[in-house]
């Protein structure tokens, strides 16, 4: 198929698919790209993959996270406990980012509750002064 339809088909920008084919998230398989002069017709093989992009996407892995996981998926290394503790990371990862993200917005509550209304919150944080 052409990157048209593999765009519509999978919901992906045509620059996006672009993109991932040039980091190697995806790859033409030799016959889906003769050579540079004609147009690639991308796989089926292709689609299923940008739908397991979308999907590592959702479970918030990054792209950089993704491409690692199909290379040691590919490569037949990614057992099922080496596969779980990777998602146990992720998890404790996320908590991490929460409790930082909490702590964040109670700083940022100290500021609004401690300003008068003559007082701009956001020049406090930045200059320590009233706007």
């Amino acid at each position: 198929m052409q990157i048209g339809e593999l765009s519509k088909r999978s919901g992906f920008s045509r620059d996006t698919i672009r993109f991932y084919e040039k980091i190697g998230l995806i790859k033409l398989e030799d016959d889906d790209w003769r050579n540079r002069y004609q147009s690639k017709d991308y796989s089926e093989g292709v689609f299923r993959r940008l739908m397991a992009i979308r999907k590592m996407k959702e479970y918030g892995f990054t792209l950089n996270e993704t491409k690692g996981l199909f290379i040691l998926f590919e490569e037949g290394v990614l057992e099922p406990v080496r596969g779980k503790r990777y998602v146990e990371r992720k998890i404790q990862h996320i908590d991490q980012q929460i409790s930082e993200l909490i702590a964040m917005k109670a700083k940022l509550q100290e500021v609004v509750d401690a300003s008068s209304c003559s007082d701009c919150p956001i020049g406090q944080v930045l200059y320590s002064m009233s706007c």
